[in-house]
C-alpha cells in the first residue's frame, strides 16, 4: 500500500513543476503563499517519515537477527523517501526564487504607479 503523504507530495512536485515551467505564468500572491506553504508542510512531513525510517534501519542493521529481507526493504524505503525530500528541496528553493521575482516585478509597479508622469 502506498504512503498517503507520497501520493500528496507527487501531486504537490507536479504543481510545482506547472508553476515552474517557462516560460512563467501569472501567479497571485494567495497563489504564491499557498503553494509555499503547502510545500514545506510537505517538506515538514516527508523530513518526519525519512527520520523515522533511518531511525528503523539503524535499529534493524544493529540487530543481529533481523533478516537480509527486512533490512534491504528498509534501506530501500530509505532511498526512494531521500529522493522525493531532495527533489521537493530543489523545487521549493526554486519556488522561493520565483516568488522574490514575483514579488520584485509587483514592486516596481506599484512604484511606478505612483510616480508622477
Amino acid at each position: 500500500m502506498a504512503e498517503p503523504w507520497l501520493e500528496l507530495d507527487a501531486v504537490l512536485r507536479e504543481r510545482l513543476r506547472d508553476v515552474l515551467r517557462e516560460p512563467p505564468r501569472p501567479l497571485t500572491e494567495a497563489e504564491l503563499r499557498g503553494l509555499l506553504e503547502e510545500s514545506r508542510a510537505c517538506m515538514l512531513i516527508l523530513s518526519g517519515e525519512l527520520d523515522r525510517l533511518e531511525r528503523r534501519l539503524a535499529q534493524l542493521d544493529a540487530d543481529p537477527r533481523a533478516s537480509f529481507s527486512a533490512l534491504t526493504d528498509a534501506f530501500r524505503r530509505v532511498n526512494e523517501l531521500r529522493a522525493h525530500v531532495e527533489e521537493l528541496a530543489v523545487l521549493l528553493t526554486a519556488l522561493e526564487g520565483r516568488a522574490r521575482e514575483v514579488r520584485a516585478v509587483w514592486q516596481r509597479q506599484i512604484v511606478d504607479r505612483g510616480k508622477p508622469d
